[in-house]
């Protein structure tokens, strides 16, 4: 066996880290996609990296996902510029 697949079955893979920023919730919701209870938020940077066309669309964004399974979640960030 390598030594890259010995390394995947002795061990569990990592869960990759993200850079983002915690948003606390006022009340306790669930999540849809995993059913957990969250009180916080993580919001992550969108960059877009490739396009092939002229585009439109703006060069940066947020993405909203639940702490617990990094589903995105549909919420508005009021007031972000």
């Amino acid at each position: 066996m390598s030594g890259w697949s010995q390394l995947m079955t002795d061990h569990e893979v990592p869960k990759p880290t993200l850079d983002l920023a915690e948003y606390a919730l006022e009340t306790p919701l669930n999540c849809h996609h995993c059913k957990q209870v969250i009180s916080v938020l993580h919001v992550v940077r969108l960059l877009r990296t490739k396009v092939n066309f002229i585009s439109t669309l703006p060069r940066r964004g947020h993405v909203i996902v639940c702490p617990a399974c990094n589903g995105i979640l549909s919420a508005d960030l009021g007031g972000m510029a």
